[in-house]
């Protein structure tokens, strides 16, 4: 037996063992490596987050108590205000479907404009005349420019107000520089407003001052319009035509506690006022208007007025000599009446002229050769005529001549 060998064998199983154990020492100690350095870090974020949280919020530090001192040195104490709490806010739930005041919302005059007028050849026109009208929105028949709500006063307020209808200057001689100065909206809204005085008092109950004060303004007292038209002839499509110029309300004129006329507050020019108007709907079921606008109540004329005066007529002057005697001051109640009836008068005979235009207009006269027979028969009708006029008149003679003779009596 080799013992040599054996031992040799021996050692070199002892070094396998010891290298076996180094190395799962080695691989013991690198797992413990890694574990150690992930905790670490981990740790290390942990702290890093909550340094970074109590960043942000920092609570107060208790304030620390004062030492004890005498009343007589004790610091004032300084109060804080305490602020008030933000209202709640409602806690309705929003709307699921937004109110609308009515079972439908018509948008089809939103962005409506007016239909433009057929072209005006200054070759086929014949002039005739000017005329201006009062509209009394108080009357029964102008009811469609009356609606509450949606009067013509508020109509043309709404649209000075909101700049899409310009005020002019009316003129105090009523000629035809109708628009000529431009006014701001501000002080068109503000001729509306009459004033009153109002008196002061002071404490003890003593009238001290009086002052005058402007009065709110209330489009319902607006109940009269006045519009400028003109009135021609065209030749090219034979009809009598009349265009409205400007449209303008009125306001009374006071005179002895009495009202004796209108004046016009601003005019403005009716062709700019037709976009504008174009986009009010004036639908009335109870008289068959549908898809009506206040523009097609201007141009269709579907409303009453009054001929306030004419150009190119006595009746014009004669009309305004009327309103100028009815604005005197002494003007008593049955000469503003019996003025009043007069401008009526003169209205109606304008209107009559007009309307004897517009029949001229379509009348015609043929003229017509006579045949011989009918000269013939026209001359022996002169003849019978003569003839007949000749005995009546030998007839009234004769009688006239028995009544003159006198009676003889036979004895």
């Amino acid at each position: 037996m080799n013992f040599y060998s054996t031992d040799n064998d021996l050692q070199h199983k002892q070094r396998l063992k010891m290298k076996n154990l180094a190395h799962k020492v080695y691989i013991t100690a690198f797992c413990l490596l890694g574990i150690l350095t992930v905790s670490t870090t981990a740790d290390a974020q942990k702290k890093k987050s909550r340094s970074t949280k109590a960043k942000t919020t920092v609570k107060a530090k208790p304030k620390k108590v004062a030492a004890y001192q005498p009343a007589q040195e004790m610091a004032p104490v300084v109060t804080t205000p305490v602020v008030a709490q933000a209202a709640v806010k409602d806690s309705l739930p929003a709307d699921s479907l937004p109110p609308m005041d009515g079972f439908y919302k018509n948008e089809m005059y939103i962005n409506a404009k007016a239909f433009n007028y057929p072209t005006i050849n200054s070759r086929d026109v014949r002039f005739f005349k000017r005329v201006w009208r009062d509209i009394d929105v108080k009357d029964p028949k102008n009811s469609l420019l009356n609606t509450p709500g949606a009067t013509l006063a508020e109509m043309i307020l709404e649209g000075v107000r909101t700049g899409k209808l310009t005020a002019y200057e009316p003129s105090a001689t009523n000629n035809d520089s109708t628009f000529a100065t431009r006014i701001d909206s501000r002080s068109a809204l503000s001729r509306f407003q009459d004033s009153a005085m109002v008196d002061k008092f002071d404490a003890n109950g003593n009238k001290v001052s009086s002052q005058m004060v402007l009065n709110a303004f209330n489009p319902d007292n607006v109940t009269k319009f006045r519009t400028k038209e003109d009135i021609y002839f065209d030749k090219k499509r034979s009809m009598v035509v009349t265009r409205i110029i400007g449209i303008a309300p009125l306001k009374a004129i006071q005179a002895g506690g009495s009202t004796v006329g209108e004046a016009p507050v601003f005019w403005l020019y009716f062709p700019q006022c037709r976009d504008f108007f174009a986009t009010k709907d004036i639908s009335d079921p109870d008289r068959n208007l549908y898809d009506t606008t206040l523009d097609d109540i201007f141009v269709q004329r579907k409303y009453t007025s009054t001929i306030n005066r004419a150009t190119g007529s006595d009746a014009a002057r004669t009309t305004a000599q009327l309103s100028a005697a009815a604005a005197v001051p002494g003007a008593t109640a049955a000469d503003i009446l019996n003025s009043e009836q007069d401008k009526s008068v003169k209205s109606k005979q304008i209107e009559a002229s007009i309307e004897k235009f517009k029949t001229n207009t379509w009348d015609y006269k043929i003229k017509k050769t006579p045949t011989a027979a009918e000269k013939k028969a026209a001359a022996d009708a002169e003849k019978k005529a003569a003839a007949a006029e000749k005995n009546a008149g030998k007839a009234s003679k004769k009688t006239a001549d028995d009544a003159v003779k006198p009676k003889t009596t036979k004895n």
